[in-house]
């Protein structure tokens, strides 16, 4: 995983014009990882972009405590990660290990998509990667957007954080 923050360029003379962040973090996580040859890099990316978004996690003892979430989560596939939408995809066969009562437990991946989904987690797909392996934008899942320039543009300009997988 690769990590690269940005500062909030609110007071930034380069940047003035642009709108004022609002206070809460905004993270985008890219997936280069074809899931269909490695599914624990998308299985990562998502449980980490659940927490980000998430008021209440567990802490080092696994006692539920309040935390700032992430005002936004967007998953950037790219290269291989645009597998994660290809409909062709059967993510339910593909295994990630969770947090379960007592230790770890199987989901599908499918499900822990879904559950990125349902907190408020977005989808952003790279239309060159997608392309690239016969993915369009009339295919795609109904959560997930193929990207533009300019989409593309404001996410990484705009992200807080781009987290890499």
């Amino acid at each position: 995983m690769t990590l690269a923050a940005s500062p909030n360029y609110a007071d930034d003379d380069d940047h003035k014009g642009r709108e004022e962040k609002d206070d809460g973090e905004y993270v985008a996580i890219t997936l280069k990882t074809d899931p269909r040859h490695d599914s624990e890099a998308a299985c990562v990316a998502l449980q980490l972009g659940m927490n980000l978004l998430s008021p209440i996690v567990p802490d080092a003892t696994n006692t539920l405590t309040s935390v700032e979430p992430a005002e936004k989560v967007v998953l950037f596939p790219t290269l291989g990660g645009v597998e994660l939408v290809n409909t062709d995809t059967d993510l339910n066969a593909l295994i990630c290990q969770v947090p379960g009562e007592s230790g770890l437990k199987d989901a599908p991946l499918a499900k822990v998509l879904e559950g990125f989904i349902m907190a408020g987690g977005e989808v952003i797909v790279c239309p060159l990667c997608a392309y690239s392996r016969f993915i369009y934008d009339y295919e795609l899942p109904h959560y997930a957007s193929m990207g533009n320039g300019e989409s593309i543009h404001e996410l990484f300009i705009d992200a807080d954080k781009v987290l890499s997988f």
